[in-house]
This record gives C-alpha cells, structure tokens and sequence, in this order.
C-alpha cells in the first residue's frame, strides 16, 4: 500500500475511533521509520491538498489529524479498486460487448 493510503487508512481509523478528535504523531504511522523521506513526503503532499491537517501537540512535536471537512474525500481515496465508478463503467461495456458477441 502506497504511504498515503497508509497514513489516511491510519488517521481515519484515529479519527473514527475518537469521534474526530484523533491526533497522531506521524512517527507513530507503521511504515513511517522504515521509510521516513518517503512518509514525509505523503505527509506534505497530504497537507498540501488539506486531506489532512497538522498541529503541535503539548510537547511541541507535529499531530496530524484527518480533515473533517474534507472526510468524503478521503474515503474516495480508501475505497478498494472494484467500488470505483470506472470499474464497473468497463465492467459493463464488456459484458454488452460479451452479449453482442454471443448473440
């Protein structure tokens, strides 16, 4: 899984069970100190679109929550490959092209 479904995967799991008030520190994502340039990088990118939003927490150290404004968006970008509309859109152009073909 790419670095930035992992970090929304991860925050939208915070923020479910924390009925939106989830924080977490990005060095707390698993796969975050394996690969930390490329975490980073998800975790700006993310910030950029305003997916997510960042603040300091007590001890100073960056917290990133999803936001809740824009918590639609990052479910379209969870959800699996099959429940995209392009999916099925070809899944039925070839199922008529099968029926024609048969008929």
């Amino acid at each position: 899984m790419s670095p930035k479904k992992t970090i929304l995967r991860e925050l939208s799991r915070t923020h479910d069970q924390s009925d939106g008030e989830g924080h977490a520190r990005p060095a707390s994502i698993p796969g975050f100190s394996q690969q930390p340039e490329k975490y980073q990088k998800a975790v700006n990118d993310l910030l950029q679109a305003r997916l997510i939003e960042g603040r300091k927490d007590e001890d100073g150290h960056m917290t990133i929550a999803v936001n809740a404004h824009r918590i639609s968006d990052v479910r379209k970008a969870l959800r699996p490959a099959w429940s995209h509309p392009a999916v099925w859109s070809l899944v039925l152009v070839a199922a008529i092209v099968g029926v024609m073909f048969v008929i």
